[in-house]
C-alpha cells in the first residue's frame, strides 16, 4: 500500500468515526411511548413537562422532538398506545359475550382490573390525563372527550344489540341505560384516583349489574 493510499485509509476511518460519535443516541422507541404515556398518565398532559419527560426517556430535548414532534403530538402517540395496550378491549368482550348483561358485566369488572394496578396510574387515561387542563388545551380535551363519547356509542350499540336478541325489552329505555352506566364507569375511574380499593370497586360493580333489573 503506497503513502497515498494510506493516508486516504486513515482518513476514512476518522470520517467514519466522528460520523458515527455525531448520531444521536438509540433508544427503542415503545420503550419510549410507554415511559411517557406513564408520566402523562399519573401526572396529566399540562404538569408533565418536556423535562419530565426528556429525563424519563433518557433522551436529549432534540432527540425528543425529532422522534415525537412536540409535546402534543407525543401526547397523541401516547394515547394511541395506551388504549392499544392499556385500555379494557371493549370492542372483544362484547362481541364475545352471549348477552348484554354478561358484556356489561365482564367490561365493569375489566375496568376495575385495570384501573388499579401494581406500578402503574389509577384511573383511566382517557377521563384523568386532561382533568385541569387551561383553556389553551381545549383542542386535546376536546380529543379526549370525543374518544370517551365513542365508548359511550359502543355502550348503546351493544344495548342495541340486546335488545335485538331479545336480552332486553323493547321498552327500555337505552339512552337512559347508557347514562347510567357511563356514569359508574368514569366514577370508578375517580374512585381509584382517590385511593379506593379494588374490592371496594368490584362492590359498586356488583350493585350496579343488580340495578340491571330495574331497566328490564
Amino acid at each position: 500500500m503506497t503513502d497515498l493510499e494510506s493516508a486516504a485509509e486513515l482518513l476514512s476511518v476518522d470520517r467514519e468515526s466522528k460520523r458515527k460519535r455525531g448520531r444521536p443516541k438509540c433508544f427503542n422507541e415503545q420503550e419510549a411511548l410507554q415511559k411517557a404515556m406513564l408520566l402523562f398518565w399519573e401526572y396529566g398532559y399540562e404538569s408533565t413537562s418536556i423535562s419530565d419527560l426528556t429525563q424519563s426517556l433518557n433522551i436529549t430535548a432534540p432527540s425528543l422532538y425529532s422522534s415525537f414532534g412536540d409535546k402534543s403530538q407525543l401526547f397523541h402517540r401516547c394515547l394511541e398506545y395506551y388504549l392499544e395496550h392499556e385500555a379494557c378491549p371493549i370492542e372483544r368482550i362484547f362481541q364475545e359475550a352471549k348477552t348484554a348483561k354478561v358484556a356489561f358485566e365482564l367490561y365493569l369488572y375489566e375496568n376495575v382490573q385495570r384501573l388499579v394496578q401494581a406500578h402503574k396510574p389509577t384511573g383511566c387515561m382517557l377521563v384523568v390525563a386532561t382533568m385541569n387542563c387551561s383553556e389553551q388545551n381545549h383542542a386535546i380535551q376536546n380529543e379526549l372527550l370525543l374518544k370517551r363519547q365513542k365508548t359511550k356509542q359502543k355502550l348503546f350499540e351493544r344495548l342495541t344489540q340486546g335488545v335485538q336478541d331479545g336480552d332486553l325489552s323493547t321498552q327500555v329505555d337505552l339512552v337512559e341505560m347508557t347514562d347510567f352506566y357511563t356514569t359508574v364507569i368514569q366514577g370508578l375511574t375517580l374512585q381509584a384516583r382517590d385511593g379506593v380499593m379494588k374490592e371496594q370497586l368490584n362492590q359498586v360493580v356488583r350493585h350496579a349489574m343488580k340495578s340491571w333489573i330495574l331497566f328490564e
